[in-house]
């Protein structure tokens, strides 16, 4: 949560933001897509990064350079070009809070409590959307813009400052063992690896859309702006609900993640196709279906990244994240050109195509792992 608060404090305060600082929407969204941007860069890099230093120590340091960024922001934010530059420092920091994040996971618990553990930690993307935007009318609006990301900053000193000492003990999780060394490489191979990244990009752009568009999307449709609000709060707690659910069941044996999630975002397209009608009615149903199932599988999308890859974890997850940033990224801007130019209805529609076509991947992602696990030396999935 404390690692994604720089985007999403920034889109939640952009107008206190573009009428202090003196820009407009165009270079909002630019500033924020330049932040995923750098996340993406820098994944791969930092996914080893976590690899060398070990998940507490990587996530206390990539924590503090949050916390730093946010701080900065709040202290030095004069134009533009400041913003966006700290909000680069702050998407290569999340580059390695991610995989330090997810390592640190590895190396503390076992399996039967590791696929609930991960779809609790992917949690933090909503909550920090809900937690955005409940800071405009509570901090933004009152003192000011700038002490949204102090109190940001706060959060990330603070779960740097909770992280568990050491490496832990648990090993079940991830086969026999995992210590830290930079010559670990993942077990799977990089095509695999990049085909996780391809999935994670497809599904991440619709995710990504849905949470900055639906409020704007339902009061284009007539829907007020006050229920276009509650869509959104009510759809994230949905969204959460969904991926703990997924989660326990992952940990108690009843679902294979990677096919979970193939489910997932196939069932997770008709909710937005359900929205390409931009009609009313649309918006009330259509999100149960997008926050629901195509919210739901980042949890699960991890945990079996990690769990079929023993030997390095944080980097395989580095490997996989670059396909999510990206997505993250790329999603709202050409979605924004999209609507723009052709209205909400192509928009909605261009979402659920691509969430289904990364249902599809995840599902051809997942006969390959099926057909890998009859060698009885690697952890099913």
């Amino acid at each position: 949560m404390a690692s994604i608060f720089p985007a999403f404090l920034t889109g939640a305060s952009g107008v206190q933001l573009a009428g202090d600082l003196g820009f407009g929407e165009a270079t909002l969204g630019r500033a924020i897509g330049f932040y995923f941007a750098a996340a993406a860069l820098g994944s791969v890099t930092f996914g080893r990064v976590a690899e060398r230093l070990g998940g507490t120590t990587g996530l206390r340091s990539g924590l503090s350079v949050s916390a730093a960024a946010m701080l900065a922001i709040a202290l030095f934010a004069d134009g533009p070009w400041t913003l966006t530059g700290l909000l680069v420092v702050a998407g290569l920091a999340n580059a390695l809070n991610q995989p330090s994040a997810n390592l640190m996971l590895v190396e503390r618990l076992e399996a039967g409590r590791l696929g609930l553990a991960m779809a609790i930690k992917q949690s933090g993307m909503p909550l920090a959307s809900l937690l955005g935007g409940a800071s405009v009318p509570a901090i933004a609006l009152t003192v000011g813009w700038r002490w949204t990301y102090v109190a940001g900053a706060a959060v990330a000193l603070l779960a740097g400052v909770g992280a568990p000492n050491g490496r832990g003990s648990a090993s079940a999780s991830v086969g026999d063992g995992h210590e830290a060394a930079p010559d670990r490489q993942p077990d799977l191979s990089r095509p695999v690896l990049l085909g996780y990244a391809g999935v994670g990009l497809l599904a991440a752009a619709a995710a990504g859309s849905l949470a900055g568009f639906l409020v704007v999307g339902a009061e284009a449709s007539g829907v007020s702006p006050g229920r276009a609000g509650l869509l959104l709060t009510a759809g994230s707690a949905v969204g959460i609900t969904s991926r703990l659910i997924h989660g326990w069941l992952a940990d108690q044996g009843r679902v294979r993640p990677i096919q979970r999630v193939a489910l997932l975002q196939i069932l997770g397209s008709i909710g937005f196709f359900i929205l390409a009608f931009h009609r009313e009615g649309a918006y009330l149903l259509g999100p149960v279906f997008a926050f629901g199932c195509g919210w739901a599988w980042p949890g699960l999308f991890n945990f079996s990244v990690v769990r079929n890859n023993p030997s390095a974890p944080a980097a395989a997850t580095g490997v996989s994240q670059t396909g999510v940033f990206i997505g993250s990224a790329s999603g709202p801007l050409i979605g924004g050109i999209i609507i723009e130019r052709f209205g909400y209805g192509w928009f909605w529609s261009a979402l659920g195509l691509s969430l289904l076509l990364a249902g599809l991947g995840a599902t051809r992602l997942s006969t390959i792992l099926r057909d890998r696990a009859s060698n009885p030396v690697v952890v099913p999935t």
